[in-house]
């Protein structure tokens, strides 16, 4: 990862706030000089940085009214850092991990039926290469994540659609969030490489519709092993919470 510098570390500090709810929306920020103080840079950097939070969708500047918190809705969710940070709060992740299931039922089949009608020599080749990663990583949690992000990363490329290979920044964002849980599944992971190379074959072989097919079954899989994990989770917490109820 490259170093991230000190204006991006105020955004980073600011966005993260606002999202997890730290500032109330359509409410004014503090004023440049108390996050400045807070924060430990200068005014200048502060200044910088709400620029860049108002090009996000996540604040609003006005003459009289100041630096104004904007509400979620006008958040551009498909910014990486903004999704980023969304993900991170944990009070919103189980909703948008839902959404971005949802979202990728939308996309992904359609994009994986243009990557075997369009998809060049090179660029399979490049998908099928990513597919070996995976099963070659198949047993290290980090690797067998990036090497899925990559083989995702392939499929867009070989669609050739200008306009979905322009929402790759942040969809590398939603799988990311993705499969760093859904790889938590019992035996998901290796269950979902066979659906993996049916979705591959099916490019190779320049045959759309099993591949749009496939990818269906690979999103059904996914959201199946987000489900499971998510209620385990709920389970856990209700527990957790019963137990503490109890120790009062």
């Amino acid at each position: 990862m490259a170093r991230e510098s000190l204006t991006e570390r105020v955004v980073r500090q600011i966005g993260t706030a606002i999202v997890r709810g730290d500032h109330p929306p359509d409410k004014a920020l503090p004023v440049e000089p108390a996050i400045a103080a807070t924060l430990g840079v200068s005014r200048n950097l502060v200044r910088e940085a709400v620029k860049t939070l108002v090009g996000k969708g996540l604040l609003r500047t006005g003459r009289r009214a100041g630096t104004i918190v904007q509400p979620p809705a006008a958040w551009n969710l498909l910014d990486p850092d903004v999704l980023a940070w969304t993900l991170a709060a944990d009070a919103l992740r189980d909703d948008l991990l839902a959404e971005i299931a949802s979202l990728r039922s939308m996309i992904e089949p359609e994009v994986a039926a243009l990557a075997a009608s369009r998809g060049g020599t090179v660029e399979i080749l490049r998908l099928m290469e990513a597919l070996e990663d995976m099963e070659r990583h198949r047993d290290d949690p980090v690797r067998a994540v990036a090497a899925d992000i990559g083989f995702h990363r392939c499929l867009f490329a070989a669609s050739g659609h200008r306009l979905a290979m322009s929402l790759l920044p942040a969809f590398t964002v939603l799988l990311q969030a993705n499969f760093d849980l859904a790889i938590q599944a019992q035996g998901g992971f290796a269950r979902n490489l066979a659906v993996h190379r049916a979705v591959a074959e099916a490019i190779h072989a320049r045959e759309p519709d099993k591949a749009r097919a496939a990818m269906r079954r690979l999103l059904a899989n996914n959201e199946d092993d987000l489900a499971r994990i998510m209620s385990g989770r709920r389970s856990r917490a209700a527990g957790q919470d019963q137990v503490a109820g109890e120790g009062r």
